[in-house]
């Protein structure tokens, strides 16, 4: 689900591609291709353009994963998360597979599942050494929990919050999170707005947010994370439609509140360096061409996509795309080495972009 202005903004990057190979729009950018003082343009119209700033600065692999559309078609590559086996597992809406692994090079291992036609959102539970797979769907209105061999073990449908809407086609469930005690969360992202709480059973205990601008309110919560890193798990919204994340209590409190005006976060991943390096650092998906990455105070340290952010009296300023290396990232998922891994929703059906850390940026 987009707007007029992303369309249009999309529409722009396509054209910039297309005769950027005869050097007729390399000089029209706004801002340069390359950050920390690269600025060589040859670099527009190929792989490993260099993004971020700071010690998190990336190289794009435009072409990793590239597959035989043929074969392995996808419409929008909405999530993208790793196994307990190492791979690589995207989610798209194309219901000729609507989940396909890779390993870290790209190299394509399987395609798999056909039940999602507007597949959104994909998490993958370890649960007692097993992978479970908990995708949502929007338009079907569901939650699905299926093994990794395609066995769905639960689905929580509409019926389950149907009290809470007068208007049940209302509910359009974009993400869910789980905690370690088995309670889970499903964000309405395309629908009212709401984070709805459930047992490890599936039953509903309650919600919180729902359409609006007051700072416990949400417009068009897109994904829910359960962030741990403080050691007591709170409930982090990515509240696109107001361009901030929120964070909550598991029992719905607002506890704090971070502005990323220009941003519109679409989804959450955790920096788990084999090194150490980044601890507790999280990056987020930006919509409109970006992925922003925070440090453990909160604090945008680098917008891979975008200008450098800056601060000033405390207050970080607008945050603007200048490369348009991205069309629209809807997920994000970091692996050990500090990879990220990009799918992008609207993209003329492209495959999932993979940026490498620049050791000694």
């Amino acid at each position: 689900m987009g707007s007029i202005k992303l369309s249009r903004r999309s529409l722009l990057r396509d054209t910039a591609h297309s005769v950027a190979g005869a050097g007729i729009f390399a000089g029209l950018l706004p801002g340069n291709f390359i950050t920390e003082g690269r600025t060589d343009s040859r670099d527009i119209a190929c792989d490993g353009e260099i993004l971020g700033q700071g010690a998190l600065c990336y190289r794009a692999k435009r072409h990793w994963g590239d597959l035989d559309r043929a074969h392995y078609p996808v419409k929008d590559c909405h999530g993208m998360t790793e196994d307990r086996n190492g791979r690589i597992v995207l989610l798209t809406n194309d219901t000729h597979n609507n989940l396909i692994s890779y390993d870290k090079t790209g190299k394509f291992i399987a395609a798999w599942e056909t039940r999602f036609p507007t597949a959104h959102g994909l998490e993958i539970e370890d649960h007692h050494g097993e992978d479970r797979y908990w995708i949502t769907d929007h338009d079907v209105q569901c939650l699905s929990i299926i093994t990794a061999d395609g066995h769905e073990l639960r689905r929580i449908g509409p019926e389950v919050v149907a009290p809470k809407y007068p208007d049940i086609s209302k509910y359009h469930p974009t993400n869910a999170a789980f905690t370690a005690d088995g309670d889970f969360f499903i964000s309405d992202g395309y629908g009212s707005s709401f984070i709805h709480h459930f047992d490890p059973q599936g039953s509903y205990i309650s919600s919180f947010g729902g359409l609006g601008n007051a700072p416990a309110n949400l417009n068009e919560p897109h994904a829910v994370w359960i962030d741990t890193r403080s050691g007591k798990p709170s409930v982090l919204v990515c509240d696109r439609g107001n361009e901030m994340l929120k964070w909550f209590s598991l029992s719905g409190e607002l506890q704090r509140v971070v502005p990323v005006p220009g941003a519109r976060p679409s989804n959450v991943a955790q920096f788990h360096n084999a090194d150490g390096r980044f601890k507790d650092h999280i990056a987020i998906a930006s919509l409109n061409g970006m992925i922003l990455i925070l440090d453990a105070n909160d604090r945008v340290v680098s917008a891979v996509g975008g200008d450098r952010p800056r601060y000033i009296e405390g207050k970080l300023e607008t945050l603007q795309v200048f490369n348009y290396t991205f069309n629209h990232p809807h997920d994000v998922y970091v692996d050990s080495a500090g990879s990220l891994y990009v799918p992008q929703w609207w993209s003329n059906q492209t495959y999932p972009m993979k940026l490498e850390l620049v050791r000694g940026a």
